[in-house]
């Protein structure tokens, strides 16, 4: 995976100029793009950057932390482009993340969306891994979110989120 981060609610010259050498990258190997949002913001200019512009195919475009901006209108949009939605940050009870993210994966498998979002845990930080005793971690994904999510939106679309969304998601030829 080609790995490159956008900034704080918009686009600087260096984040354009990482855009554009990931899409190079990606056009020379076919290998899938995943952004780091800051706080989940500008996700709607890197799509259409990536996606528009720079010709990435949005299947081949992975919008990470979508979660920490639980902005139900703005994740339509971006689900709109076609790229896959990564939630990827479940077990931080302090943010918004955990509380707000059931509505928001809900209201985008309302309209169409459930092939698209790929459920993941950003464990970057001591504090957000199990293994270091800081917080629920990886292992909240599968023993806590994933049977909520297939009691509130099927044992499929929880298979999906967790199991065939990322296998496309992160497949490449």
């Amino acid at each position: 995976m080609i790995k490159v981060a956008g900034n704080f609610h918009h686009l600087d010259a260096h984040a354009r100029q990482t855009m554009i050498a990931a899409a190079e990258a990606h056009h020379a190997t076919g290998a899938p793009i995943g952004v780091h949002h800051e706080l989940g913001t500008a996700a709607a200019d890197v799509a259409e950057l990536l996606c528009g512009q720079l010709q990435v195919p949005s299947d081949k475009v992975i919008l990470g932390h979508l979660n920490r901006l639980p902005d139900s209108y703005l994740q339509r949009q971006v689900a709109e482009t076609g790229a896959f939605l990564a939630f990827d940050g479940p077990s931080r009870a302090n943010h918004a993340t955990d509380w707000r993210l059931h509505e928001c994966l809900a209201e985008l498998v309302r309209h169409g969306h459930e092939d698209q979002i790929v459920i993941g845990g950003d464990t970057t930080t001591a504090s957000a891994r199990s293994s270091t005793g800081g917080g629920p971690g990886l292992p909240h994904l599968l023993r806590v979110l994933r049977p909520r999510l297939a009691a509130e939106l099927g044992e499929q679309v929880a298979a999906k989120f967790f199991t065939v969304n990322p296998a496309r998601a992160f497949s490449w030829a």
